[in-house]
C-alpha cells in the first residue's frame, strides 16, 4: 500500500483525532478519514471545527491545503464568526466557503478563511462512484488526508500547493513541515513536476516527433 501519509504527519504534527472529526486548535494539523488511505465505513459523517480563537497573536488566516484529496463530493467548507458545536443559537454568521464537486475536485488546491472558526463536514453514503482514479490500478485511494494551518494575517501565503490531481494522479502531492513548500512525489516511471510525463518520456529523448509531447 501506498505511503501517503504527509511529511508534516511524520513529523509530529498531530492528526485529527481518529479520523472521524475534532475540535482542533493547533497552529497546523492534518485531517484524515478513518482507515485512510483504504476503505472505510459508509454511510460516514465527520465534522472537523478548526479553531484560531485562542491563538496568541491574532489575526490569523486559517488555510485548508487540499493536497491529497481523492473524493469528488461529500466534502463542504463553512466559515463563521462564532461556533460552539453543542449550541446552534451561538453558532454566527455561517458562510459557505466551498464544497467539493466533480467539477472542481481535481482544480481547487486551498479554501481559507479569516474568520476564527471553520468547520469542514464530511459526509458519504457509499464508496463507489465517488472518488478519484488513475489509470492502470496505479492509485486505489479512499477518503482524504488533507493539512490545515493557522498562517499571520500579515504574512504571505505559499504561492503554490499540489493536489493528488495535479500531480496527475500519479504521484503522492506533499508539504513541508511548516507548510511552506510543496511538491509532487512521482510514482516509479513518472515524472515532471506534475509528473506528468510517462515512463518513456525523458529530458534528453526525443521520441515525439512534429513538436508534439511526450507523456
Amino acid at each position: 500500500m501506498l505511503a501517503l501519509l504527509l511529511v508534516a504527519a511524520s513529523m509530529g504534527v498531530r492528526i485529527a483525532g481518529d479520523g472521524c472529526g475534532g475540535h482542533l486548535t493547533a497552529e497546523r494539523g492534518v485531517i484524515t478519514t478513518s482507515n485512510f488511505p483504504r476503505p472505510f465505513d459508509v454511510p460516514a459523517s465527520c465534522r472537523w471545527v478548526i479553531d484560531s480563537s485562542s491563538t496568541p497573536q491574532p489575526p490569523v488566516v486559517i488555510v485548508v491545503y487540499l493536497t491529497q484529496l481523492f473524493v469528488s463530493t461529500g466534502l463542504t467548507f463553512t466559515e463563521y464568526a462564532y461556533y460552539e458545536p453543542d449550541s446552534p443559537s451561538f453558532q454566527l454568521e455561517p458562510r459557505v466557503l466551498h464544497t467539493v464537486t466533480e467539477e472542481n475536485a481535481a482544480t481547487t488546491a486551498t479554501v481559507w478563511t479569516n474568520q476564527s472558526f471553520l468547520v469542514v463536514d464530511f459526509a458519504m453514503d457509499r464508496l463507489e462512484g465517488n472518488h478519484l482514479r488513475a489509470a492502470d490500478g496505479l492509485l486505489d485511494v479512499f477518503g482524504i488526508n488533507v493539512t490545515y494551518n493557522m498562517h499571520s494575517a500579515i504574512g504571505k501565503l505559499p504561492d503554490y500547493s499540489c493536489t493528488a490531481a495535479k500531480c496527475s494522479l500519479l504521484g503522492n502531492c506533499y508539504a513541508s513541515a511548516d507548510y511552506s513548500n510543496f511538491w509532487c512525489d512521482c510514482f516509479s516511471g513518472y515524472s515532471g513536476k506534475q509528473c506528468s510525463m510517462g515512463p518513456l518520456c525523458h529530458p534528453d529523448s526525443d521520441i515525439c516527433e512534429n513538436n508534439s509531447t511526450c507523456r
